[in-house]
């Protein structure tokens, strides 16, 4: 039994020791030596809530809590890992009773150490309570903000106003078929995807090194353009997809229904987002110059079709979704968003709802596609 609690013990240790924080040897401050270590302690009670999955949003700044929970939630497995060590790399005053705050996450390659991450935060002190939040608000305090709608829009610079107004538009469509409210959104303008990091608290990590072209959202009515783009509707539809989902995402079902009723999540080299209706017209063209390719065969394996980053695979979803929605109406839009995960229960629910199936599938989908 002694043994069993030694060992349990070490367990409950070993934990504790992968969750704190270590302060680096070369953190340089000002601030007081009392409010420093509130700041350390209040940061190692956060990342012990992290690690363990307690954290909630009565831990963190009400503002944008929900946004900030979501985002802390995705560190708990580098938070438990043993082998990345937590390091406070940076802390300073931004603000009378407001704290910037680094935390290094490092890892390994071999034997040489390796920067995993950077999480940036600030630190709210109100009478000696420390409470933390992403930096977004801090790191937007000087930009614009422009409510279109039911969609607030931030930005450095000014928003196409045409793009907004569609956006929002497509804010009261997309829930309104699905038999939902529509709801009230935060939407951010970054020109592409390292300016959204640093705004949800990565100061740099290594899995996203490099990636320009994604968007981030619908997290907690928060929204982060693509390319600098006011219509992120491809997105949109997922949200409120999930709301009426009750079985794991069909993503080939979802995929379809998404391109066709907002775009295709990529921007063009106007920097428009692109459309489905342009993409089935050049998939049109497409088959008129590769009269043996199969339809099926496309949507299986998902060749490279397009001069962008679209993929075949979804416009042919699209098309046979739209399908689906011309004879079945939403009820058969809701009945492919709960078909349940994989291409085999997607084909069985297109089946039932339109007839469409392995056998058929080329000449069926050739003939929606005229």
């Amino acid at each position: 039994m002694k043994k069993l609690l030694f060992v349990v013990g070490l367990f409950i240790a070993a934990q504790i020791n992968a969750q704190s924080v270590m302060v680096g040897k070369n953190i340089h401050t000002d601030i007081p030596d009392v409010t420093k270590q509130q700041i350390i302690n209040a940061l190692d009670s956060l990342v012990y809530k992290i690690g363990s999955g307690k954290l909630n949003i009565n831990d963190v700044e009400q503002d944008k809590g929900g946004l900030t929970v979501s985002i802390l939630k995705d560190q708990q497995a580098d938070i438990n890992d043993t082998t990345s060590p937590k390091q406070l790399i940076n802390l300073y005053p931004v603000a009378p009773g407001q704290y910037f705050i680094s935390v290094a996450i490092m890892g390994s390659n071999g034997t040489s150490p390796l920067l995993k991450k950077i999480i940036n935060l600030i630190g709210n002190d109100s009478g000696g309570k420390i409470t933390f939040a992403l930096p977004l608000n801090y790191l937007t305090r000087l930009w614009k903000t422009r409510k279109v709608g039911n969609i607030i829009y931030h930005s450095p610079d000014e928003i196409n106003i045409d793009r907004a107004k569609k956006f929002d538009k497509k804010n009261t469509l997309i829930p309104t078929k699905l038999g939902l409210q529509p709801e009230s959104m935060d939407f951010y303008l970054c020109n592409n995807y390292q300016e959204i990091l640093p705004l949800l608290g990565l100061g740099y990590s290594a899995e996203a090194n490099g990636n320009t072209r994604n968007g981030y959202g619908v997290d907690a009515n928060c929204i982060f353009s693509v390319m600098h783009n006011e219509d992120f509707s491809h997105d949109l539809f997922h949200y409120y997809a999930a709301k009426v989902r009750k079985v794991p995402r069909n993503t080939a079902a979802e995929e379809g229904i998404a391109y066709s009723w907002g775009n295709a999540y990529y921007t063009d080299e106007k920097g428009e987002m692109i459309l489905q209706k342009d993409l089935v017209i050049q998939l049109r063209l497409y088959l008129q110059q590769h009269p043996s390719a199969g339809l099926y065969d496309m949507f299986s394996k998902n060749p490279v079709v397009f001069n962008s980053m679209a993929k075949v695979r979804s416009v042919i979803s699209g098309v046979i979704c739209d399908e689906v929605e011309r004879q079945r109406g939403t009820s058969g839009i809701i009945a492919l968003i709960n078909c349940g995960k994989g291409d085999d229960n997607y084909l069985a629910a297109v089946n039932s709802l339109i007839n469409i199936n392995k056998t058929n599938f080329d000449t069926a989908v050739k003939a929606l596609l005229k």
